[in-house]
């Protein structure tokens, strides 16, 4: 489970050591279509589905950055980037790519990256790894059909990164640095902060971490 040309967001490259990771992309076609204005709902899907199998086996704090970002220990130790196929504004078909550091060790420092293996001094099983987030996928599809998209959602904004906690952001907008605390997501899937007792949202183009 190895990927030789695995991309990030904005074409940032994923620097993974052959053998010691997971690196893999899956093909989801879901039963109902997704609208377009819907297509962040599975990255949530993912990001839940990833949160929850490390919190199975591992029974650690992990947190979900928002949007696509897997975090322990306050370090990125997984990813997600999705691609999608859409026809007449639904989404068909989506490739999602899939990205976890687990035996991994050297990190450079500008990458703010690290592993399972670094962080809990664990060895992990990567086929083991591998097929319970398969499944943990399919399971979490499951409870958006059952449950519905609010069900869902909770979960992820109850486990985002930073949230209810005074950070630090780089807007790009107003090319500055301000205070504000993480409070939710929007139904579209952008991020709400919380600016001197004002509540804005951004997409992720609009706004960096500096926490």
């Amino acid at each position: 489970m190895n990927q030789t040309k695995g991309i990030g967001v904005s074409n940032n490259l994923w620097y993974t050591e052959k053998g010691k990771n997971l690196t893999f992309s899956i093909i989801f076609r879901p039963i109902n279509s997704f609208p377009v204005n819907k297509k962040y709902m599975i990255n949530v899907i993912t990001s839940n589905a990833i949160h929850k199998t490390l919190l199975k086996i591992i029974k650690k704090n992990f947190w979900i950055k928002w949007p696509n970002d897997i975090i322990s220990c306050s370090k990125k130790i997984g990813g997600i980037l999705i691609e999608n196929s859409i026809f007449l504004k639904k989404i068909h078909t989506s490739i999602i790519g899939i990205g976890l550091n687990v035996h991994q060790t050297k990190f450079e420092k500008e990458w703010n990256a690290s592993s399972l293996k670094k962080i809990f001094n664990m060895n992990f099983e990567l086929d083991h790894l591998f097929y319970n987030i398969i499944y943990s996928i399919q399971k979490e599809y499951s409870l958006f059909m059952i449950h519905g998209e609010n069900f869902v959602r909770e979960y992820y904004i109850n486990h985002l990164y930073l949230k209810d906690k005074i950070s630090l952001f780089y807007i790009y907008k107003i090319n500055n640095f301000v205070k504000g605390t993480i409070r939710s997501i929007t139904d579209e899937g952008f991020l709400i902060i919380e600016f001197n007792n004002k509540f804005y949202s951004f997409c992720q183009k609009e706004i960096k971490f500096i926490e």
